[in-house]
């Protein structure tokens, strides 16, 4: 029983072996890309695999959308001074009254 219990522990070595070979020769030989040295205060994005610029750009009447990069016009207006207990709409640009009636 001793030799088959050797035996079946010399097979398991070869076999975790030829598993493991394979992955560890492909680790060391072929490691991935985590940065770069970018130019000019840029900054390597991994999604992208490029590097980005660094600052955002200045735009004016909206907002910079970083996902696509671009300036995207303003949501909403500038809102109302509206009297006192009353709210600004952003939808309608209006004043609204009070949801609860004053007591």
């Amino acid at each position: 029983m001793h030799k088959t219990v050797k035996r079946a522990a010399g097979r398991f070595s070869v076999v975790a072996a030829a598993a493991f070979l394979p992955m560890a020769f492909t680790a060391a030989v072929t490691p991935a890309i985590g940065s770069a040295d970018c130019a000019g205060g840029q900054w390597w994005d991994p999604v992208a695999n490029v590097c980005q610029a660094p600052l955002v750009p200045n735009c004016t009447d909206g907002w910079w959308d970083p996902v696509a990069n671009t300036c995207r016009p303003a949501i909403a207006t500038t809102p109302l001074a509206c009297d006192n207990g009353w709210w600004w709409d952003p939808v309608g640009n209006v004043c609204r009254p009070p949801l609860l009636p004053p007591q």
